[in-house]
């Protein structure tokens, strides 16, 4: 594979600040956010390489869940902080968590030790990766199933309330928030999948063909990967979505926006 010196990423950085200087001129107010989050961007990868780079090297199990871990608190957070209407008292954070723990570590595991089968089974090479990009798949989607129920169930309070007094379940109530906040988090899921292949060359695939291996063999995997992460969206979106649709009512099954906190 090609070596890319770090004059080359320091150039191409100059893009990025070009790009920022052309959106301010033309009203873009959000320049120093677009620039922070390169800058972040860069030194998270930077640091992530230098610390996989051991643990590739030191193949322990403990520094694999280590690393494993950080990424997992890490998504479970970002989640959080993604809402405009939070749950209080980190409930947020805890759903986040438990959704992604019970998708993306569940799909992880089964896929490493009955599909690709490494020696050991939890060999960094493999693990990690695929790790990432379930996490950071399934954090957007149920970043962004969250968001809009809250939302909804804040600007729809009227809505939900008549329908217990109708005689509903707080269930039956939300049904309607529920359908749309799925909805909402799975419509950038499904487009990724359409234009695979067609309008886009996913980056595994192309980080794979980049690095020498045999196209079919990345399609493969490229396959593989975009069915774990159309699963682990759409389930950890599921999941998300029915603990805080319940957080939202107390035991009486009355709406308790009190819950919830503004960002």
């Amino acid at each position: 594979m090609i070596a890319i010196s770090y004059w080359d990423l320091l150039t191409l950085s100059g893009l990025v600040v070009l790009l920022g200087v052309v959106l301010w001129l033309n009203g873009f107010s959000q320049v120093k956010q677009l620039w922070w989050a390169s800058a972040r961007m860069i030194v998270q990868l930077l640091l992530m390489g230098v610390w996989l780079s051991w643990v590739f090297y030191a193949e322990n199990v403990l520094w694999v869940v280590l690393v494993g871990v950080v990424m997992l608190s890490a998504a479970g957070y970002e989640i959080a902080k993604r809402q405009k209407y939070r749950f209080a008292r980190y409930h947020s954070l805890w759903i986040g968590l438990l959704s992604l723990s019970l998708t993306s570590l569940v799909l992880l595991v089964g896929v490493l030790v009955l599909v690709i089968q490494p020696e050991p089974w939890y060999q960094p090479q493999y693990a990690i990766p695929l790790l990432g990009m379930l996490l950071g798949n399934s954090m957007t989607a149920i970043g962004v199933g969250l968001d809009t129920l809250t939302r909804n169930a804040v600007q729809l309070k009227a809505k939900i309330e008549a329908q217990l007094a109708l005689g509903k379940t707080a269930k039956q109530a939300m049904g309607f928030i529920r359908e749309q906040s799925l909805h909402a988090a799975m419509i950038p899921v499904i487009n990724m999948l359409v234009a695979a292949g067609i309008i886009s060359l996913p980056g595994m695939m192309t980080g794979q063909i980049l690095a020498g291996v045999e196209p079919m063999e990345a399609v493969k995997y490229q396959i593989m990967i975009m069915l774990l992460i159309a699963t682990s969206t759409g389930l950890g979106t599921l999941i998300a979505v029915s603990m805080a649709s319940k957080r939202l009512f107390d035991d009486r099954q009355r709406l308790n926006l009190e819950r919830l906190v503004k960002a």
